[in-house]
């Protein structure tokens, strides 16, 4: 690369851009916008107004979306990923973002793949980090950095330091003292790795620091694990305090002090630990989340908590992961600094400069009349039955359950008073009825399955599809699909979703909940699956297959279903009802799915609800919804050492489990039906 390329010149004519703000707390994505604005600082000329701009760059779309709509027609806009598609693909108000955006900026690897799914413009430029803020000199400790370096030279020679800084509690405590865990930063992988770690007798003690650290700091304390925690001690929301009084200079002085940065999230952008820890020379290990792939060699990520252990513990006795960190800073420096971006960002405003000016592209689905006034009926149109049954039926069961809850007048198939909002189940519904039914312009939420051609593999299927996208197309003004893996496989069959939102199926928790009872040590493991399906793709034969390798003297494996396979060792139950079916689970100590292309698997999110730790095919969506608490396997013959590890820290395992709650599942489909967010130009 030659000079000019490493320091690009400006731009001649250099584009006015407008940098919308941050969300103005100093932390992330205010940082995001800092470097961003760094990188482009020369190439090109900066302006105070969107309607003054070229081309307006959004580091944040929540911000984008606070400006008027107007102001962006004839105009660029760019806007930067900053975490996990499907996180925001969950928020119908991302909707209007798809609507305002004509290049999407990719800031790790995977965003490029996922970006793909719902749009057609994408450039790649990574997170930046101030790498010299990091790796150069140190400021003088504050009082509270001070004080934790004391804490920290007083514990024993050879205590192995972990440090983790992030927020992961939600927002304020609640109102009986208690604080919620931010499930997708991973406080509880957190927990249990430290926690896993005393238990085998390791001198580690934990390194805290960053807003919102109530519910870990609890946690810690009640399950035995010493830390010091940095930053003023506050009761309530610290977020203002620490924002102000930790800034990231001081952070930098933590991140040298510590033998291991530690990261457990379940689903990022970032994070930007990763980038300060290895900019800063720290040893570190981290889930497979966002950006640490790209920055991480395979030998520093971790899918299982307990292998997070097993490296640690070798770094401990003889340096495995420290011997990593000079070459993570390296290639932290060639890749991830405000200066290696320049050419980057150069290169694509040099082809934005040669495109004709764009309006932002327009959402394909009908416009959407506001409800807000309208009183809150909602008509289902699906055939209910009672269970035993396919998952669809049973979410939308605990669905209309929690739907009464939240005060929603609900209707069915048309009867009873007009409704103000409709939710359709993919083709299993009267159509005609509905038609006749549904009023022009009406709100119209399409609850999708499959695609069934996946799944079910024949011509019959390929029909049922076309048919589904077909009303989809004609009626829907939103799209509900239940994973990542679901959407790209629908967008990989030329089916193209209106307004595509993905969010999880959910259950009911007062049928499906966890037991008091914890495994037993010794005897029989109690392994089970269900299926209410007797397609192949459910498993059958990965199932018939484990009957036979699986010693019966020390696994006892059910199978409650229509699987149609008998074989000799295994418990084969007929189809039941949710409440059985729900105290078979909390019978049992570990769950196992061997179904393929299954984009959501209720039955696998009602055994985890029990308190199910899981062993899955590593296939469709259901890596997505067990995270740390299983492991994945591809062919049936690792499925007894598996088995093994999860009951050899069964409790564990367990501890770690996290699914959606009806609550919040519902909530994104009640604003769907009933909000204007996801509608907005």
């Amino acid at each position: 690369m030659t000079q000019t390329e490493l320091h690009p010149a400006r731009l001649d004519p250099a584009p006015r851009v407008y940098l919308p703000a941050g969300d103005e707390s100093g932390w992330a994505i205010d940082e995001d916008r800092r470097l961003t604005r760094q990188g482009l600082d020369g190439l090109v000329q900066f302006v105070d107004e969107p309607g003054r701009a070229d081309v307006v760059h959004a580091c944040w779309w929540e911000p984008m979306m606070a400006l008027d709509a107007d102001s962006l027609r004839g105009r660029h806009v760019l806007c930067q990923l900053d975490d996990r598609l499907s996180m925001h693909l969950a928020k119908p108000a991302f909707q209007g973002a798809l609507g305002r955006v004509t290049r999407w900026i990719a800031q790790n690897r995977s965003a490029v793949r996922d970006l793909s799914a719902v749009a057609s413009a994408i450039s790649f430029v990574p997170y930046a980090v101030d790498f010299q803020r990091y790796q150069g000199a140190l400021p003088e400790p504050n009082e509270h950095v001070a004080r934790a370096l004391e804490e920290l030279d007083r514990l024993d020679p050879g205590t192995y330091v972990i440090a983790s800084f992030q927020r992961d509690t939600l927002g304020e405590p609640l109102r009986d003292g208690r604080t919620e865990p931010k499930s997708k930063k991973g406080p509880d992988v957190l927990v249990r790795i430290l926690a896993e770690l005393r238990q085998r007798g390791r001198p580690v003690v934990a390194l805290l620091s960053s807003p919102r650290r109530h519910w870990i700091r609890d946690e810690l304390a009640r399950v035995g694990v010493p830390f010091v925690f940095a930053g003023p001690q506050i009761k309530g929301d610290d977020y203002e305090a620490m924002i102000e009084q930790m800034p990231p200079e001081q952070l930098a002085i933590l991140y040298r002090r510590a033998d291991l940065f530690l990261t457990c999230s379940r689903a990022e952008g970032g994070p930007r630990g990763v980038l300060e820890a290895g900019a800063a020379g720290t040893a570190q290990i981290s889930s497979p989340c966002g950006l640490a792939p790209d920055v991480l060699p395979p030998d520093l990520i971790y899918h299982d908590a307990m292998r997070a252990v097993e490296l640690i513990e070798q770094d401990m006795d003889d340096g495995l992961i420290r011997r990593w960190a000079p070459s993570v800073r390296e290639t932290i420096r060639a890749n991830h600094t405000p200066e290696a971006n320049r050419p980057r960002w150069a290169a694509l405003y040099r082809d934005l400069m040669r495109c004709e000016w764009p309006d932002p592209p327009l959402l394909r689905s009908r416009r959407v009349r506001s409800v807000l006034d309208s009183p809150r009926r909602v008509c289902i149109w699906h055939e209910f039955t009672t269970p035993p049954w396919g998952g669809g039926n049973q979410f939308l069961i605990a669905f209309r359950k929690q739907a009464h809850r939240e005060g929603i007048e609900v209707t069915v198939n048309g009867q009873g008073p007009p409704a103000t909002a409709h939710l359709i189940h993919a083709v299993w519904f009267d159509h005609e009825r509905f038609a006749s039914v549904v009023e022009a312009g009406q709100r119209v939420v399409h609850r999708v399955d499959g695609p069934l051609s996946l799944i079910r593999r024949t011509p019959e299927a390929l029909d049922l599809d076309r048919r589904c996208y077909r009303l989809n197309r004609e009626h829907a003004c939103a799209t509900v699909l239940q994973s990542p893996f679901m959407l790209e496989a629908t967008r990989s069959l030329g089916f193209d979703p209106v307004r595509p939102v993905v969010v999880p199926n959910a259950c009911d928790p007062e049928i499906f909940h966890r037991a008091d009872r914890v495994r037993s040590p010794g005897g029989p493991i109690r392994l089970i699956a269900a299926s209410w399906s007797p397609n192949p793709g459910k498993g059958a034969a990965v199932y018939a297959r484990l009957a036979r390798i699986l010693d019966p003297d020390r696994v006892r494996f059910t199978l409650v279903g229509n699987c149609p396979i008998d074989a000799p060792g295994l418990n084969r139950i007929e189809p039941v009802g949710s409440r059985e079916l729900a105290d078979l689970f909390r019978e049992h100590d570990v769950f196992i799915t061997a179904s393929r292309d299954d984009p959501c698997s209720n039955a696998l999110i009602e055994a985890l609800s029990c308190g199910l730790p899981a062993i899955y095919l590593d296939h469709g969506g259901h890596g997505d919804l067990v995270r740390f608490a299983g492991l994945p396997f591809t062919h049936p013959e690792q499925v007894p050492a598996l088995l093994d590890r999860i009951v050899a820290h069964h409790e564990a395992y367990r501890s770690m489990i996290a699914v959606e709650s009806i609550k919040d599942v519902a909530a994104v489909y009640l604003r769907l039906l009933f909000g204007d967010q996801a509608y907005r130009p």
